[in-house]
């Protein structure tokens, strides 16, 4: 989000605060470590309703000498990613595997799918974190 604030892209940055309040409204109740930061990302844009909710998170003096939050990309990683078989274009299953998972751990966990198709197998593409196509003869 801070690429995008500086680089001017407005749109961008309000879409991925939408993405997090949309994440936070699920929680039956927002912890302080998430509302605060929330708050910072909001005050560019809409600066008069962020210094409001700021003083009623409890805080005396103006956001506006507070930095901006700094991202933790561990807590954003995703730990397993799912992705699609395609077998001769039809999609046909889905496997779960590491989200870093090279190709060869890939196949492996496609040949132990009980939907994998056992029949002569003309290629196979495996592109890691999005998705796999299994063509047969």
């Amino acid at each position: 989000m801070r690429d995008d604030f500086a680089a001017l892209r407005f749109n961008t940055a309000i879409a991925r605060i939408i993405e997090l309040t949309a994440r936070a409204a699920k929680l039956s109740q927002v912890p302080r470590d998430l509302a605060e930061p929330l708050v910072l990302m909001v005050a560019p844009l809409a600066p008069h309703v962020a210094e409001e909710l700021w003083q009623r998170l409890g805080h005396p003096a103006s956001l506006a000498y507070e930095p901006f939050p700094q991202a933790d990309p561990s807590l954003a990683a995703e730990e397993n990613v799912t992705l699609p078989v395609q077998v001769n274009g039809k999609l046909r299953f889905t496997i779960e595997v590491p989200a870093g998972a090279a190709r060869p751990d890939i196949a492996e966990a496609l040949a132990r799918h009980p939907d994998y198709p056992r029949q002569d197998i003309a290629r196979l593409i495996i592109v890691p974190g999005k998705i796999i196509n299994v063509v047969l003869r």
